[in-house]
């Protein structure tokens, strides 16, 4: 009868008339009295369950602040710290919780809802307090005046627990140039409290790990920590460009040579809107005082994953937003869950893969999707760029149909490559540890937090997983749960190029 109830409910979990993810959070409103900000918030396919993955999904919600002026610069708004301060009202009773880092608050179903599963129909109101401390400090006069930015991310909660990484596929040493493990190893707590150690422990040779032990503060996945539910995307690219100052700006545009954030038209990603890539300047802007302001040529597009994203721009926009890089021991965990590892597995639980290379229908809009609903589907084996987040997902699919992780991540496998910290190389990535970024950046644009690597590429201690969208069907094993074919990362040098089919999304240590 468990065994039973718990498929149920990895049936309901996506049993939902909405198939994106269709977050809208209302225009914020600030009271300096009370040191205030509040909005409305809803988002669809929102759920909580305390059987099978015992899991529930949340909004990560920070505050940007941009003193009025003409050279005012936008500041990460540090919120209270205390859960209580924050109020949230509507007819769903959501819950708010605050970190102890001010970072910002989740927004989730409340811990009484059971197994609670379906979107939110009309807005709850969210009031945050915001303790009066901004990183980097507030540049200008502030006043009621001034511009803010809420945003929003939609997470999944991974809690803690013990889980398999390696599937425990055949030792002929065939099948390890991509160096996984000669079977499945167990991550309990004592292995993440004594580390996880050598080489030997997690893979068949040196190369293929890091080039010292992993010590018990790098993060192995026992531990709970939320994942963003979608891979970055395009509107989300977007906020973050539109809050840097004119010489960050350029410095990521500056990946591409020539590029400037004073030239209306200039695209983020390529020389045109390739790959369904159309980040461009909307509003240029003036040399080395006022920034560009950026947006979409097509309104569809803020559906659709950000491509082109090389090491540097996720681990600034993670650093920005005050989430983390995940480890490559936390993308298992957040594929395969609690369950026994199967040989060859996808995130979806089997060995079953589909694709319809492509063929969609209603094309260019929020509700874009796959021709054909069968079990395994995930986009690849087209040369066309990424589809809209949640597009194997329909009002009748199954984990299995929505190609789904245990925990109800999405598109873990194909879209876009996912970049994690891992993989073997020269490059030391012991000293990363679960620290979430502070909101700073530096003044090339890039992340701040200490352990994190600076450059992607070859041997740059990342490691690329999941596939993409070009990979074709000789292929499939770039899509596995446990495949480290890219263990040394990009095969370029990733601080200065950037791969059409490479994106990546966050977690948070909670």
């Amino acid at each position: 009868m468990k065994k039973q109830f718990y498929l149920f409910l990895l049936l309901m979990l996506f049993n939902c008339t909405s198939y994106a993810n269709n977050l809208v959070i209302g225009t914020p409103s600030y009271n300096s009295s009370n040191n205030q900000i509040s909005f409305t918030i809803k988002w669809d396919n929102s759920w909580r369950v305390n059987s099978g993955p015992s899991n529930w999904d949340a909004v990560w919600v920070f505050v940007k602040r941009q003193p009025c002026g003409i050279n005012g610069i936008w500041s990460h708004a540090v919120l209270s710290t205390t859960s209580n301060d924050h109020t949230i009202t509507g007819s769903y009773g959501l819950e708010i919780d605050a970190v102890g880092d001010g970072m910002g608050v989740f927004v989730r179903r409340p811990s009484a809802a059971g197994n609670a599963i379906g979107s939110f129909a009309t807005n709850s109101t969210v009031t945050l307090k915001l303790s009066g401390t901004y990183n980097p400090a507030l540049i200008g006069s502030t006043s009621n005046s001034d511009n803010f930015k809420v945003i929003g991310i939609e997470m999944v909660y991974v809690p803690q627990g013990s889980f398999y990484i390696g599937d425990g596929r055949s030792t002929n040493s065939s099948n390890f140039s991509d160096g996984i493990l000669r079977a499945a190893k167990q991550i309990t707590a004592s292995v993440q409290s004594s580390g996880i150690g050598t080489y030997a422990n997690y893979t068949n040779a040196p190369s293929y790990a890091n080039v010292v032990s992993l010590p018990n503060t790098f993060p192995l996945g026992y531990n709970g920590f939320y994942c963003m539910k979608y891979e970055i995307s395009q509107q989300q690219i977007v906020d973050y460009l539109n809050t840097l100052s004119y010489d960050q700006q350029k410095a990521r545009l500056g990946v591409w040579p020539g590029r400037l954030p004073n030239a209306l038209g200039t695209y983020f990603s390529n020389a045109n809107n390739s790959y369904r890539q159309e980040i461009k300047i909307t509003t240029a802007g003036t040399d080395n005082t006022i920034p560009a302001v950026f947006g979409l040529t097509n309104a569809y597009n803020a559906y659709l994953p950000a491509g082109y994203l090389n090491w540097q721009d996720l681990a600034s926009y993670l650093d920005w937003s005050g989430l983390r890089p995940m480890t490559e021991f936390e993308f298992e965990k957040a594929c395969r869950g609690t369950l026994a590892p199967v040989p060859y597995e996808y995130p979806w639980g089997n060995t079953i893969i589909n694709t319809s290379s492509g063929g969609m229908s209603n094309v260019n809009t929020a509700s874009e999707k796959m021709n054909i609903v069968n079990d395994g589907l995930t986009h690849y084996n087209w040369d066309g760029g990424p589809m809209r987040s949640g597009f194997a997902a329909t009002s009748n699919s199954n984990r299995v149909q929505a190609g789904a992780s245990f925990y109800g991540i999405m598109e873990l496998a194909g879209n876009l490559f996912e970049q994690c910290i891992g993989g073997g190389s020269s490059y030391n990535y012991a000293g990363f540890t679960n620290v979430n970024g502070d909101g700073v950046l530096m003044n090339n644009g890039l992340a701040n937090v200490t352990g994190w690597p600076i450059n992607g590429g070859l041997s740059s201690g990342t490691i690329y997983k999941g596939g993409g969208f070009y990979n074709n069907t000789s292929n499939n094993n770039y899509f596995q749960v446990s495949d480290r074919s890219f263990y040394q990362g990009q095969a370029t040098n990733g601080n200065t190029t950037r791969d059409r089919a490479t994106g990546g999304r966050g977690v948070r240590t909670f």
